[in-house]
């Protein structure tokens, strides 16, 4: 697959559209944290019937995840705990 630069951001999802989705069942935000399989993540399935890739996040962090919210890296398998997303990190 070629990797194309201007890759779409992810579906919006969660209360107000304040989160974006980062897997079928992931949806994160800022302000939000993140929903993992939750009815804030249903619309997030609607990727799997989207033909062009999708990318949410800001930096790639962890193994092929990216920062979703504060503290917080994921991948569409799920999300864990990573300093490295940590807002203040980026000034360190």
């Amino acid at each position: 697959a070629v990797l194309d630069l201007d890759v779409r951001t992810c579906l919006p999802c969660g209360p107000g559209g304040k989160g974006r989705c980062f897997g079928p069942s992931i949806c994160c935000g800022d302000e939000l944290g993140c929903f993992v399989g939750t009815a804030e993540a249903l619309r997030c399935q609607e990727e799997n019937y989207l033909p062009s890739p999708c990318q949410s996040g800001q930096k790639p962090c962890g193994s092929g995840g990216r920062c979703a919210a504060a503290g917080i890296c994921c991948s569409p398998d799920g999300c864990e705990e990573d300093p490295a997303c940590d807002p203040e990190a980026a000034f360190s």
